[in-house]
């Protein structure tokens, strides 16, 4: 027989049950989280000399022993999984710069940084060969360095290449660790994420959530409203999704174009394309954020597209948002970067940074790595990102019925260089499609 409870007890302890219900709630939202933490010390050394605790900016270079060093405190933080450097370059130039763990010695400040007290150099965590561009932030993985809470030093230091500069946290970008246990994705680069939530996420690869073909079919279709008609003269035939033109290896999805249908004519090219089954509007005053982390194709006659177009239907329009496109013509390539609006409702750039009114050409040969490419749109705004750099903003509005995101790989064309042999096979490769929305 069970003894009947006191009501005092039973108070007692349904109290009891609850407050370890929040706890376990809370620890666990305390973990499942991304943070983010200046800089606490900055600062930077030419040879044996200290340049002191007010500099707006830090250099690297090799060949005048010119080396930045930079301290973070980490906190709060639960497991750590994922820890990105995150700063911003105000020089530019062509170098081989890496990010080294500082070992020995993390009591240094920035007002005391001297040759004596400096920290040793330590393992090289994550190493940048490529062309920095001012104004642009750049990542660099240490997640190898900061596994936990903890005080961590890193070094900036070049092996080749240009005099770079980047922003002090007296400059005007302070250096930026972001630390995440897993659950929540870390932006490289790219606009602030702060106040928005991952609404979809699509990484592609065997090991990722995007792990087999079916899954992938559960959220893609592999036509837009064209379906399987040709537009704009091009030469290839979007297949259904498959092992051939979806290539899914552990960590990328591989859109490819081969001449397998005949050959080098149109028509005789097959490729992949995947359009998102949903569809997006920022209505009541949301935000959306779509990025796509991918490296593009520069071979003759290529045509990768992220782009945002009408399902099809009653209520379509010819709206249409092209987040970027990259041509292969007699007067683009893999260099410029291309991004139109389309429709009734396009409007007027209040912020541009774009060589011409066709292309941006900042001296990147974005074929040659991964790039993120995003979107930022709210009713009567959109904003298009290339890695941390905005590149426009344009007061747009959206006419019809939401649309689906689209990512393909399109040969020839209207305007484009028609392919040769060396053009094949080409490969559109995605590492990751995001959805944020802020509200």
């Amino acid at each position: 027989m069970v003894k009947s409870i006191k009501p005092a007890m039973l108070l007692f302890l349904t109290m009891v049950i609850l407050v370890s219900a929040f706890l376990l709630t809370w620890s666990h939202e305390a973990n499942a989280k991304s943070l983010s933490f200046h800089a606490s010390d900055d600062s930077w050394m030419w040879g044996t000399t200290s340049m002191g605790a007010d500099s707006t900016s830090m250099t690297v270079n090799i060949s005048h022993g010119k080396t930045a060093y930079l301290k973070f405190t980490v906190s709060g933080a639960g497991t750590i999984s994922n820890a990105i450097l995150k700063v911003k370059a105000v020089t530019g130039g062509t170098a081989t710069i890496g990010a080294y763990a500082g070992t020995d010695n993390n009591t240094w400040t920035e007002s005391n940084l001297a040759w004596n007290n400096r920290p040793a150099i330590g393992s090289l965590l994550e190493s940048r060969n490529i062309t920095f561009i001012a104004g642009t932030v750049y990542a660099f993985n240490v997640s190898s360095l900061v596994t936990g809470n903890g005080t961590y030093s890193i070094m900036l230091q070049a092996t080749a290449g240009s005099e770079i500069s980047f922003s002090t946290k007296e400059g005007s970008s302070a250096p930026q660790l972001m630390v995440s246990d897993g659950t929540m994705p870390i932006p490289s680069e790219g606009p602030s994420l702060d106040d928005y939530t991952l609404l979809r996420d699509y990484s592609f690869g065997t090991s990722r959530n995007v792990n087999s073909l079916t899954v992938l079919s559960n959220s893609f279709n592999p036509y837009g409203i064209a379906g399987t008609t040709v537009i704009n003269k091009e030469w290839q035939l979007y297949q259904p999704i498959n092992s051939t033109n979806h290539v899914l290896t552990t960590d990328r999805l591989e859109l490819t174009a081969l001449a397998d249908l005949g050959g080098i004519y149109k028509g005789g090219i097959s490729s992949g394309q995947i359009a998102t089954k949903e569809t997006f509007y920022p209505s009541e005053g949301n935000t959306y954020m779509f990025q796509l982390r991918a490296k593009i194709p520069n071979g003759t006659g290529t045509w990768p597209a992220f782009w945002m177009y009408s399902p099809g239907g009653v209520g379509s329009t010819n709206s249409e948002i092209d987040i970027f496109e990259f041509f292969n013509s007699p007067t683009q390539n893999h260099y410029d970067w291309t991004g139109f609006d389309h429709g009734s409702g396009g409007g007027s750039n209040y912020y541009s940074i774009m060589t011409n009114q066709w292309v941006w050409h900042p001296g990147i040969d974005f074929s040659a790595d991964y790039h993120l490419y995003t979107l930022i749109w709210k009713e009567g705004e959109i904003q298009k990102w290339v890695d941390g750099t905005l590149v426009k903003g344009t007061n747009f509005t959206w006419i019809g019925q939401a649309p689906q995101v689209i990512i393909n790989l399109a040969i020839g064309g209207s305007i484009n260089h028609n392919p040769t042999a060396g053009t094949f096979p080409a490969k559109f490769v995605l590492d990751y499609f995001r959805v944020y929305v802020k509200n």
